[in-house]
């Protein structure tokens, strides 16, 4: 597909298509928070957007909340994998047998999907954007399950198809990103308040289509991914001395993909104590050349462009508002160094008044 959104918008479209509802306004159910990009998905099926709030200090849905949202018009489920975290997909799979609805695995931040591992979920979506595990500057996927395949295929292949090329263009505005990522450039470029880097905005998906990639591309994607070094059990190694400050560390060395093995971790999050004591260590950490952030830095309500297009505000899913505004994401790429690894454990000290070591 030509996005991971396109992708999440078409497998929405393939679960209203199975559906039996008849003139009635499909409904969608969504985590309260995430990427705008979730509700711009929905809604480009003419679709309605719910949202469940998450778990307490966790980015994952509270299954208890989510059967109270079921409705006699909702199609599917969105089970949203974070950070590389797939979501609790078997608890998700059993509310929706349940009431006969599809659960559709959002895997854009993670790689493999967890459906990878066991096929839960009716379809996965997968995206290969600019900052996801697998970075091909742009595409998507959709897997269906196979037993769902013949009235998909009648679904999406009237869809518009365009090539892929490998060009000059493609490789100079790789080689550009890159070097603006670095972090020296990138650094410089959140000094520039005008640019909004990291502001996160709603676009509405206009258009749906297939993307053909060259012969060798997706694995070649998918073999760097592959090589990502494994900082999430570092972080939580070294990290470790902040539960006794009051925050709460929710990849930890048990996680996916913590011990190098398997699941990729796209960033590394945790969550402060309260948002005051969160941008104070994104602000030093920045200072200090580390690319920290706040990811979303808000709930779906009350992120600009959203609101008017959901029911309730962010204070009707208090644990998905906490979330937002107590994240931190570290990074976790390859040219992450064991001092900067130092220099990030000295900045939550300074910050947290630890003197423990």
């Amino acid at each position: 597909m030509g996005s991971g959104t396109q992708a999440l918008s078409a497998a929405v479209r393939l679960a209203i298509s199975r559906s039996s509802l008849k003139g009635a306004e499909p409904e969608v159910i969504l985590p309260a928070y995430g990427c705008p990009d979730l509700v711009a998905a929905v809604v480009a099926q003419d679709a309605k957007p719910v949202l469940v709030d998450l778990l307490p200090d966790c980015p994952f849905v509270d299954t208890e909340k989510l059967s109270l949202a079921f409705s006699g018009a909702t199609v599917a489920v969105i089970g949203v994998g974070f950070l590389g975290m797939p979501e609790q997909l078997s608890k998700l799979a059993d509310v929706c047998r349940q009431r006969g609805v599809w659960l559709i695995e959002d895997s854009a931040q993670c790689f493999p999907p967890d459906c990878a591992r066991e096929p839960i979920a009716d379809c996965v979506v997968l995206s290969f954007g600019r900052g996801k595990p697998v970075n091909l500057m742009g595409g998507g996927a959709l897997l269906v399950r196979e037993t769902h395949n013949p009235a998909s295929t009648d679904v999406l292949r009237d869809l518009p198809e365009e090539q892929l090329n490998v060009d000059w263009k493609w490789k100079a505005r790789r080689r550009l990103l890159n070097f603006l990522l670095g972090r020296f450039c990138y650094g410089l470029l959140l000094r520039i308040p005008f640019l909004g880097l990291g502001t996160t905005l709603y676009k509405p998906l206009t258009s749906l289509h297939r993307m053909r990639l060259p012969s060798g591309l997706l694995e070649a994607g998918i073999s760097e991914a592959r090589v990502r070094p494994a900082m999430a059990c570092k972080y939580a190694q070294k990290l470790e001395f902040l539960r006794q400050r009051g925050w709460s560390l929710f990849i930890d060395s048990k996680a996916p993909g913590a011990n190098g093995e398997g699941q990729i971790i796209l960033r590394y999050g945790l969550l402060a104590p309260n948002r005051k004591t969160r941008d104070r260590v994104i602000e030093a950490l920045n200072r200090n050349g580390i690319g920290a952030n706040a990811f979303y830095g808000q709930a779906l309500p009350d992120i600009e462009g959203v609101s008017g297009l959901l029911h309730g505000s962010a204070r009707n899913f208090p644990n998905a508002a906490s979330f937002a505004e107590r994240l931190v994401t570290l990074p976790s790429h390859e040219d992450v160094t064991d001092q900067d690894v130092g220099v990030i454990v000295t900045t939550f000290i300074e910050i947290s008044g630890y003197h423990g070591y």
